[in-house]
């Protein structure tokens, strides 16, 4: 079996919770777990469409963070049935659907909720929050 780290199981039978290196170690028996086993990592031999599935299901994990004026993004909302502040806050794809469904209202309501979202965020001293 995997190794196993003496101090974590007394520091988890005395209320402290593993740290980082337990779950690494974890994660690399699991892994030889698996081969052991012959089942595949999931990320591996995935067809078109499982890779598609997968591509959009972590896209938020992949996106980078843009540093965003917090006052221009809120001015932006003004104008957000057309989609500006995410084209301002680079989120293409989201500033697209909000373009294209302008004339529906979805995009408005969705204006106000990202407005909600940012207004309590606190900005650094320059005005910049990370969006």
């Amino acid at each position: 079996m995997g190794k196993r780290n003496p101090n974590t199981d007394k520091a988890a039978q005395k209320g402290k919770g593993p740290d980082i290196s337990d779950f690494i170690v974890a994660e690399e028996e699991l892994k030889t777990l698996k081969k052991q086993q012959g089942i595949p990592d999931s990320s591996e031999n995935l067809n078109a469409l499982g890779r598609a599935i997968d591509y959009i299901l972590t896209a938020r994990e992949r996106r980078i963070k843009q540093p965003i004026k917090k006052k221009t993004y809120l001015w932006l909302c003004l104008l957000g049935a057309f989609g500006l502040h995410r084209f301002y806050a680079k989120q293409w794809f989201t500033a697209t659907v909000y373009l294209l469904t302008c004339w529906t209202g979805f995009s408005m309501a969705m204006t106000i909720i990202d407005a909600m979202i940012v207004i309590p965020m606190k900005a650094d001293e320059n005005g910049i929050i990370w969006l």
